[in-house]
């Protein structure tokens, strides 16, 4: 079962759309919800850090979704929602993230090439060596994937590079598109955003 964060300020509907289109069992998550380790949890999201941390204290979901992760469960954030997998945010200091995978957010860089907020598409650019939870995505090693739609202003820095499966080219260089730890996985990006590509990919993971 799959279970989705409805969260009042975010891309849930998109999501709930791609979810009935490929006919996966699905439903609201809450926090009187049980929840078995085969179980999924999508945690979307568009706002700030804080706003999306905020919320998920008040629906007393933090606790759930941590003890999920914990028992090995699956859980896959996008966008802001992979943001909160973090430790924190510069763009909402002393708010705290659900630390599923160490690490923090800062402000893109911004220059005459490159607007910010980052608003587009972008190919991924994926490492030589691959994460297990991008393996059957259809890539190999050190390639590049088109395309995929991006909406945000602030990217993630896990502490271990061994957490970042795929990126995106800013003129700086590469910047985090993808982070995974065991089954925590995080997308910068809206998979159920960008058409069939973006389908795929989501019926990839959800089949690991």
């Amino acid at each position: 079962m799959i279970h989705v964060v409805n969260f009042p300020f975010c891309n849930f509907f998109s999501l709930e759309r791609y979810l009935r289109v490929k006919s996966h069992r699905h439903c609201t998550l809450d926090h009187k919800s049980i929840l078995s380790s085969g179980d999924t949890i999508l945690l979307p999201g568009v706002g700030t850090f804080k706003q999306g941390m905020d919320y998920l204290a008040t629906t007393r979901l933090v606790s759930l979704i941590k003890e999920h992760a914990k028992g090995g469960g699956r859980v896959i954030g996008i966008c802001l929602g992979m943001q909160m997998l973090l430790d924190s945010s510069s763009e909402s200091p002393g708010s705290l993230g659900l630390g599923l995978i160490s690490g923090t957010c800062e402000k893109i860089p911004s220059n005459s090439t490159f607007s910010v907020p980052h608003i587009g598409w972008n190919s991924l650019e994926f490492p030589p060596s691959l994460h297990p939870s991008v393996q059957l995505l259809g890539v190999t090693n050190g390639s590049s994937v088109s395309d995929f739609y991006f909406v945000h202003s602030y990217v993630a820095h896990p502490r271990s590079q061994d957490c970042v499966i795929a990126s995106f080219n800013h003129p700086d260089g590469l910047l985090t598109a993808a982070i995974a730890k065991s089954r925590v996985i995080g997308f910068q990006f809206h998979p159920e955003k960008s058409g069939s590509t973006g389908y795929a990919l989501l019926d990839r993971v959800l089949e690991l």
